[in-house]
């Protein structure tokens, strides 16, 4: 069976324009820009189940299908840190690495303030803020439309399977699935069951901006909750 999620209002949302006492600034910095690269992620002929795995209490890997590897070497680390800076918001910074540690190629990262809506995305090198990034998707909550560059990705989280776990189906502008993602369920008891991200053949030429915009989306509606 599955569940339709109703929208709502959000409160955590950095779409609605902030008081004057809290105007935030641009946040745009570019030095360089280096657009992920994919080359490591050859196109399968069919989707490939990825899984992500705990490794520590502040980090995971995503981990490629056992019939692709089977060692099933990690192909990126993905590493939480809170940020305790005075000056700002209290935040969570997730960062995105190639391989198995903290040494391995950055990809990306999000950083998302928990009662305040500084939230701040860093492509390759470019820093900005993440609504020039991620925007609604329509008037619902559980759709969201990533924009960067040529990379134009629609997400749909409107679907809940039976176990209450969310599935968020990844598109492109023409509507052709490219991937799907699915978180545990918030409110389950341990132990939780292994997140998934499928990605479809196409989808593998993005799949760095996949992999980013996928855990944003998943933050952004825990954050909702």
């Amino acid at each position: 069976m599955i569940i339709g999620a109703s929208d709502g209002s959000d409160p955590f949302s950095d779409d609605h324009p902030p008081s004057p006492t809290e105007t935030l600034p641009d946040y745009a910095t570019e030095v360089g820009v280096l657009p992920p690269r994919y080359a490591h992620l050859e196109r399968p002929d069919t989707p490939r189940i990825y899984t992500f795995t705990s490794w520590d209490h502040n980090s995971m890997y995503l981990l490629p299908p056992r019939d692709v590897d089977r060692d099933r070497v990690p192909i990126y680390y993905i590493s939480v840190a809170l940020n305790l800076n005075p000056f700002v918001p209290l935040s969570y910074v997730t960062t995105i690495r190639r391989g198995i540690d903290e040494d391995g190629e950055f990809v990306g990262e999000f950083e998302l303030a928990l009662l305040h809506a500084r939230a701040i995305v860093k492509i390759g090198n470019q820093s900005m803020r993440l609504a020039n990034v991620l925007q609604k998707d329509g008037h619902s909550t559980r759709k969201f439309r990533w924009l960067h560059g040529s990379i134009d990705l629609r997400w749909d989280c409107r679907t809940t399977l039976d176990d209450g776990s969310p599935m968020c189906i990844c598109s492109d502008s023409s509507s052709r699935q490219l991937a799907s993602f699915v978180p545990p369920p918030i409110d389950a008891s341990p132990p939780l069951p292994a997140a998934t991200l499928t990605v479809f053949p196409d989808g593998h030429q993005h799949f760095d901006h996949i992999l980013l915009s996928a855990l944003v989306v998943e933050r952004k509606m825990t954050l909702a909750f």
